[in-house]
């Protein structure tokens, strides 16, 4: 693995002064989860003294004052908290102070911090930086290695170099928010000169077994103030390479809650590594100049800006990688090929509890299927995403395309990098600025939107696409990649877009339309079926107005517009999450009177689990929201469901085979996903228990299951058929006319 500690990224100017470079300032802060705020510096340096004289004050010379240099820089801290109750675990983590971000204005700051429980063992010293004490005092680095064995692993950077640790995910403890800081600028002689932060903390609940996604209290679970004091020298024994180390006490109102050590130990907030590997055929997206026109832009300059050390994992990073058996790599991929691909080629030793890593696989493809795609899972949430070198800019997606409309995404460099990091992005738990925000010219706006925007009829302005593209995140996107709690946005964490709400709007939410502006409707293609079987549900939005309204042109669940939630008897609400996130033509474009559009999804399973794994009634809920020049608005829809009870032997059984995650993916991958042994091996016992040439088989042993997914052509072949050979462009996913924006 690459392991060097590389020097910090120049990061490229953030927005041009040209106002249609810059993106909406808006700093949107999510309802799920607790995101860190920009606050204001204080300086509590003693005042003036006084004196009563009579009725009035009289002003007295000033103490004698001194400097205070507490050195309280931006960047990431090592956390040490030690209770003060005995019983009580240790917590260690991280402390994010971000005087950088634009959200904050050029006299704010934002204040962030993740805690996680430690083994008494691995406590860390009081000096021992980025290391933690070990059994028998070896030393640790974050991930729970000693320092002698992360040392010696191929491609090592030198223990001694601070780093931002990382810590499993299973021992996440909570969150912090910074609500006050107070650095002085001056103090009085022979007296510390303190710091005091001030933060909220939000306990985390861990997610039962089999799920990723655990749970914030809406509200603080406790105020504490900590009061720290700078400790004199380096913390490490090499000049020029460690940093100001702080030692406090923490408090709950006045009750003294423990002890804390904060360690600086990078000037970035957080840290994590991508692995990029190439198909033979394809060529990856490469460095180009930077818009300031000094020096190169590439992921790491780009993630630079939201204050993330990202490397690029050389040593892993595999090229001309043989194409699958059975699959054209020029033409449209099946959902099932492409993440059989990224499940083979990844590297297999990859431990998300030591390192933030990410994956991305580039192959060709063609014109009109997709620019690129990720999924929500491959073994655990948002491991990684594809990119599709010879993908393009088809003038079906945008008039605004210049130079590059029609043509490869591989022969237009800083259009190809942006769409690749946009694909990243989605794997650090990212949604589309036209939903949050607003369409502009930022990462996290579709392509076809970052065009319009560049070159649209508002700016007067064609062809700036692709040479003006800005390759940074906007104030909200990067917050969200600054501040938002770990198991949001590491990978392997909670499942993508999780933190945004998926049932129906509130009236605090989003602004609806009347009926007779826009028309919106969902039904099931059955009102009834059994327990285990997938059920399709569709939705139509009709402009029902006497004139032009711009919606989402692209209302599949994959575009991102579109949200779903099932709610059961029990007052149980689930939300239903896409599997596969392909948003290529996705954007804001008028909607005439009477024109309709429309969408369908295949309900059965995803990353929060089956929805419909309990008989009885179900309500399904469906919302497109979209945000129109800032202003969230949107449409909502139910429809009713009703899961039959098992009535039969045949019907229990096959319930039984059918509703397990490894035959959700199968389903949601459309088929054919072959890398997935376990499904099919389910899949053939359900289709075999009830065939004709069974010996004793009967009607009754045929069930309305196996049926069902009979009908949707969702069983396997008979034979294995290798690397999941099916043949590309299904319909299943990748490239059926329908595919994504980025």
């Amino acid at each position: 693995m690459h392991n060097e500690a590389p020097q910090a990224p120049q990061a490229p100017q953030m927005y041009a002064a040209d106002p249609r470079l810059a993106p909406n300032a808006v700093n949107v802060t999510p309802s799920a989860v607790p995101v860190a705020a920009p606050i204001a510096v204080e300086d509590a340096s003693p005042a003036e003294g006084a004196a009563e004289r009579g009725d009035r004050p009289v002003p007295l010379p000033p103490p004698p004052l001194r400097p205070c240099r507490p050195d309280f820089r931006d960047g990431c801290y090592r956390v040490t908290f030690r209770p003060a109750q005995a019983s009580l675990p240790h917590l260690v983590g991280t402390l994010r102070v971000d005087r950088k971000a634009p959200a904050a204005g050029p006299d704010g700051v934002i204040v962030s911090g993740d805690l996680y429980r430690q083994p008494p063992s691995l406590v860390p010293d009081q000096g021992s930086g980025d290391g933690a004490a070990g059994p028998g005092g070896a030393a640790l680095t974050g991930g729970g290695q000693s320092v002698a064995a992360a040392a010696s692993r191929p491609g090592a950077a030198s223990p001694l170099l601070p780093r931002i640790p990382v810590f499993p995910r299973d021992r996440y403890h909570s969150y912090l928010k910074a609500t006050r800081l107070v650095v002085p600028l001056f103090g009085l002689p022979g007296r510390p000169c303190q710091v005091t932060l001030d933060v909220d903390e939000f306990d985390y609940t861990q997610p039962p077994a089999g799920s990723f996604k655990g749970s914030f209290p809406s509200s603080p679970s406790r105020s504490l103030r900590f009061v720290l004091t700078r400790v004199p020298g380096s913390p490490l024994p090499l000049p020029g390479l460690g940093g100001p180390r702080f030692e406090g006490r923490v408090f709950e109102g006045d009750v003294l809650r423990g002890t804390v050590t904060l360690t600086w130990v990078s000037s970035f907030l957080r840290r994590a590594v991508l692995e990029i590997d190439t198909l033979r055929g394809a060529v990856g997206p490469q460095p180009v100049p930077a818009a300031s026109g000094s020096g190169t832009e590439f992921f790491d300059t780009v993630y630079a800006t939201a204050g993330w050390d990202l490397s690029i994992d050389r040593v892993e990073a595999q090229v001309d990688i043989p194409v699958p058996v059975g699959v054209n790599p020029t033409a449209c991929w099946s959902a099932a090929n492409l993440h059989a691909l990224m499940s083979g080629v990844r590297k297999s030793s990859t431990d998300l509890d030591a390192e933030w890593r990410t994956h991305l696989v580039v192959v060709p493809a063609a014109l009109g299927c997709s620019r690129g795609v990720m999924y929500d899972q491959i073994g655990v949430p948002r491991e990684g995403s594809a990119s599709f070198s010879d993908d393009g800019y088809p003038s079906s997606d945008s008039s605004n395309f210049g130079m590059a409309e029609n043509q490869r995404q591989r022969d237009f460099p800083r259009a190809y990098l942006r769409s690749a990091t946009h694909e990243v992005t989605h794997a650090f738990n990212q949604i589309h600025q036209e939903t949050e925000t607003a369409a502009d010219n930022s990462i996290m706006t579709t392509t076809p939107s970052v065009a319009d925007v560049l070159g649209g009829p508002a700016t007067g302005a064609p062809g700036v696409f692709p040479d003006q593209i800005n390759l940074g995140f906007n104030p909200t996107v990067r917050n969200h990649l600054a501040h938002m709690p770990d198991p949001v946005v590491r990978p392997g964490g909670w499942p993508f877009a999780s933190w945004f709400p998926a049932g129906a709007p509130q009236a605090s939410d989003r602004n609806l339309f009347r009926s007779d502006e826009l028309d919106f409707e969902v039904w099931a293609e059955a009102g009834r079926v059994p327990l285990g079987a997938p059920v399709t549900v569709s939705w139509r939005l009709t402009n029902t107005s006497q004139g032009e309204l711009v919606v989402p042109n692209d209302l599949r669940m994959e575009a991102l517009f579109a949200t779903m939630s099932c709610l059961d008897e029990s007052g149980e609400e689930r939300p239903v999450r896409p599997f596969v996130i392909t948003c290529e033509s996705a954007k804001l474009a008028p909607l005439a009177p009477g024109e309709s559009l429309g969408a369908e999804y295949r309900v059965f399973w995803s990353s929060d689990g089956f929805p419909l794994e309990r008989p009885g009634r179900h309500t399904l809920t469906v919302t497109v929201g979209w945000s129109a020049g800032g202003v969230p608005v949107g449409v909502t829809g139910s429809c009713e469901v009703w899961v039959d009870r098992p009535t039969t032997d045949a019907e229990n059984r096959d319930a039984a085979l059918v509703m397990h995650p490894e035959v959700g993916k199968w389903v949601v991958l459309g088929g054919g996903a072959y890398h997935l042994p376990e499904a099919v091996d389910r899949l053939r016992t359900l289709d075999a228990a009830g065939a004709p040439s069974v010996a004793g088989a009967t009607d009754t042993d045929r069930s309305r299951v196996a049926d069902a997914f009979a009908e949707l052509s969702l069983m396997p072949s008979p034979t294995d058929v290798k690397n999941g050979g099916n043949g590309n462009g299904n319909g299943n996913g990748i490239g059926n006319g329908e595919a994504d924006g980025r």
